[in-house]
């Protein structure tokens, strides 16, 4: 089933010469015309209300004057035969005419050379017009000028106002039809319904397409002169259809609304693209517990049933990771995903050399290893928090800063970090890390979740910002990747320097290195290493608490961004792993896998 079919109005306008026979043989004739949505429109007028005597139509006008009984007979047969009857309004006794018949008729029409007519405008006040319908036609104005027309119109408080394109040029010229105002007008005018009343010479091939190409455009009505026969008709035969033209028209207006189709998609194309759409699938094997990512996958068409890769960016965007092997050239389904595991590890150690058991040193009387588990734990997507430590003696005293028990503490390998990790994964099933050093006291929760959701969309098995403020942004793991590399290598001599395992072998790795929005990047040291970083978070922090605000990376960087003092007190310090050329030629060569 197609759309609503358009509603045609019958125009009977003025062809019948001002003879009453012949108008009412208009509307027997034309009411045998087979259409769901049939109306009639008619124009009542008189001489002396529409025009002066000096005009050249006043003649024509007292000629084509009905008597408001015959005005009576006339909408009452019409009433009795089509689905709506219709009144061109022109003058105060047209609306004399719509008083006398109210009940009939379905609405009026104004003419765009009415619509600037207060006389006929404030009559029409007086009457209670809330369950008729109205078209104006708009021929002429700019859509400035509508816009104050439909102003001034709403008054009236009409059921529904149409807009209607068209002009009578007897007839008018195929340039002057001017469809694109469809378009134009639906998107200036969202909520009325768009009517076309063209007048192109009713000999004209294009008499009978024009109205189709305006309701392919948009339009909801189509407005057509007729006439029985034109050759004996006095006016207004121009552009009007006889019967079997107009039969014509119909039987092609009613087939439109299932060419142009009521659903976006039909049945027939979504089972068309569903036989022929080329799905993703493994280009290689893809194991389980990893993420899917555009370079895994070709498109073929096959007989497996399959997802699209909209529908993998789906999964993953809720944080789904692969729950099986995906052998290569199988089709990936639904039930190759299940809901990952996500934990944030904080490596921490209390062997520091440069500034002695920095992990419990007070920040402004909170141990700095705290206030670093206490933004990890506002990592919404997070299931877990663990404490990494080693099981080295002077470790133990870390399992006492686990926040009254809301993070995990794990004790593992003292200088395997990797290791560690992987130990710590095992132990409470993570899927997925979110990698964090305990010498971060404002590492950034909001940094962190935007990271996650770049991982996971992008199918990684490693994320990272490519620039940030140091100490604010973590690094994102899937727990698949660190075994891989220990798989590969046996085992990892400077893990304490993860990422590089990683970001050195984008060869074997999915790397995805993600640019931060500006508000969250500056330059800024906001790491604790050294007794001067130290003196950088308790003035920063005292700062916070005379403002009252929480170390959010927002409320961080403004008081940053406007205190140099502060930024100045560790700004000289340099990452050595950074900085060091020896060490970074060391670890290029020693974790590059061959």
């Amino acid at each position: 089933m197609g759309l609503k079919a358009p509603t045609i109005i019958f125009e009977c306008a003025n062809a019948h010469g001002g003879d009453f026979d012949i108008l009412i043989s208009t509307i027997n004739e034309f009411a045998k015309i087979t259409y769901p949505h049939l109306h009639i429109k008619f124009q009542p007028l008189k001489a002396d209300t529409i025009s002066l005597r000096d005009f050249a139509w006043y003649e024509t006008y007292k000629e084509l004057e009905y008597s408001k009984k015959q005005w009576m007979e006339i909408i009452s047969e019409a009433s009795n035969k089509y689905d709506g009857v219709w009144l061109d309004i022109f003058d105060v006794f047209g609306i004399e005419i719509l008083n006398d018949n109210f009940r009939k008729l379905t609405g009026i029409k104004l003419q765009a050379s009415v619509l600037l007519n207060y006389e006929v405008i404030s009559s029409l006040q007086n009457l209670c017009l809330y369950d008729k319908d109205m078209i104006i036609n708009v021929s002429g104005y700019e859509i400035s000028e509508i816009e104050s027309i439909l102003n001034e119109i709403s008054i009236l408080n009409v059921r529904k106002l149409i807009l209607q394109i068209g002009f009578q040029s007897y007839p008018t010229s195929i340039e002057d039809t001017a469809l694109r105002k469809i378009q134009i007008l639906r998107s200036a005018f969202p909520y009325n319904e768009i009517c076309l009343a063209d007048h192109l010479s009713a000999t004209d091939d294009l008499a009978c397409v024009i109205p189709l190409m305006g309701v392919a455009s948009g339009c909801d009505y189509v407005e057509k002169h007729i006439c029985i026969d034109r050759k004996h008709s006095k006016y207004d035969y121009h552009s009007s259809l006889e019967p079997g033209e107009m039969q014509l028209l119909v039987s092609r207006l009613e087939a439109s609304r299932e060419i142009i189709g009521s659903k976006f998609i039909s049945k027939a194309e979504k089972k068309y693209l569903a036989d022929s759409i080329q799905i993703p699938i493994a280009g290689k094997e893809l194991p389980k517990d990893t993420l899917v990512s555009r370079s895994d996958v070709i498109y073929r068409r096959t007989k497996q049933n399959g997802i699209t890769f909209n529908d993998v960016l789906e999964k993953q965007n809720k944080h789904y990771i692969l729950s099986e092997n995906v052998n290569e050239g199988s089709a990936l389904t639904i039930n190759s995903f299940r809901s990952a595991r996500i934990g944030v590890i904080v490596a921490c150690r209390m062997k520091s050399s440069r500034l002695k058991k920095k992990a419990i040193l007070p920040i402004d009387g909170i141990p700095s290893v705290e206030r670093c588990l206490t933004n990890c734990l506002n990592i919404s997507s997070a299931d877990v928090v663990v404490l990494a430590t080693s099981t080295i003696d002077e470790d133990d005293e870390l399992k006492k800063y686990t926040l009254d028990g809301k993070v995990e503490c794990f004790q593992g390998d003292p200088d395997d970090v990797i290791k560690r990790y992987i130990d710590v994964c095992d132990t409470y099933n993570i899927d997925v890390i979110i990698r964090v050093t305990a010498d971060c006291p404002i590492i950034s929760y909001e940094i962190a979740e935007t990271l996650l959701d770049h991982h996971f969309a992008a199918g990684a098995d490693y994320t990272a910002a490519r620039d940030c403020a140091v100490g604010t942004a973590c690094e994102i793991y899937n727990a698949e990747a660190l075994r891989r590399v220990i798989g590969y290598l046996g085992e990892a001599k400077y893990s304490e320097y993860m990422t590089w395992y990683l970001q050195n072998n984008k060869d074997i790795f999915k790397v995805e290195l993600v640019d931060l929005p500006d508000e969250m990047v500056r330059n800024y040291r906001l790491t604790l290493d050294y007794p001067e970083d130290l003196e950088f978070f308790e003035k920063l922090f005292e700062e916070l608490k005379d403002a009252s605000k929480k170390p959010t990376l927002e409320n961080v960087f403004k008081i940053l961004d406007k205190t140099a003092s502060i930024v100045n007190i560790n700004s000289h310090i340099k990452l050595k792993y950074k900085s060091d050329t020896a060490l970074i030629e060391l670890l290029n060569q020693e974790t590059k896998i061959k």
